[in-house]
């Protein structure tokens, strides 16, 4: 038995034999198949990255500089030299200080004097047409008159009286009113208040404005005597007695 055990021994080891020297590189290597893949992997997984990040830095957009805002042309432009200054510059030396130490010409006193001359010409039209009986003339140019001097108190009492001429009383009140706002003192515009409430047939107050307009002018009292405007006054021994008065 012994002997058959051995012969089988022998010719599996025979068997074996062509192969037997590389069997322990054989199986080592058949171990280390994995291994090498494993890292393979990992090494071309590195590689990517850093190829994609190199890639990354070659290629990143730089960031924009916000440049710093430009100001606009006029800007650049020289500044104007100021009022002063430039006198200064064209006034000889000597004469320096007096000629600044004087305001400048205003441009509104400049063009106030064509402005009043034409205001002065139009009120002499509008009394013309006034007197004429042309109203809607005269209402016309004491409007214009008005327009560029506001405070005309003659145009204003004018135009009150067309207004009252016409029967438009409350343009009349309004405008003698204007008159007395920029001097309170014209008699001509309290009389013809006093005239246009007592056609109103509102004696009271056309007595009160007749007092201020003799208070004003006393010569409003020849004025009144014979005014047909003031008849409801006429039995008034208030409106007798206002022209008795010295």
């Amino acid at each position: 038995m012994s002997y058959i055990n051995d012969a089988l021994r022998k010719a599996q080891k025979d068997k074996k034999s062509p192969y037997a020297a590389y069997e322990p590189i054989l199986s080592a290597a058949g171990e280390r198949t994995k291994r090498p893949r494993r890292w393979l992997f990992v090494t071309m997984l590195i590689l990517f990255l850093w190829a994609a990040g190199a890639v990354v830095l070659l290629y990143r957009p730089e960031e924009k500089k916000v440049p710093a805002a430009v100001p606009p042309k006029v800007a650049s432009a020289p500044f104007a030299v100021p009022a002063l200054e430039q006198m200064a510059k064209e006034i000889p030396a000597e004469n320096k200080n007096e000629a600044l130490l004087k305001p400048p010409t205003a441009p509104a006193q400049i063009k106030a004097e064509p402005e009043i001359a034409d205001a002065k010409t139009l009120y002499a039209q509008a009394l013309r047409k006034h007197r004429e009986g042309k109203l809607e003339e005269a209402k016309s140019l004491y409007k214009k008159v008005i327009k560029i001097d506001p405070r005309n108190v003659e145009a204003l009492n004018n135009l009150g009286v067309v207004y009252m001429k016409k029967k438009v009383y409350k343009w009349a009140i309004i405008r003698l009113n204007d008159a007395i706002k920029a001097k309170y003192n014209y008699a001509d515009a309290h009389y013809n208040l006093a005239c246009i409430y007592a056609q109103q047939n509102d004696a009271d107050r056309s007595l009160a404005y007749l007092k201020n307009a003799v208070r004003f002018n006393p010569e409003v009292k020849k004025w009144a005597q014979n005014d047909g405007d003031l008849r409801v006054l006429a039995d008034s021994p208030e409106f007798k007695k206002l022209l008795e008065k010295k």
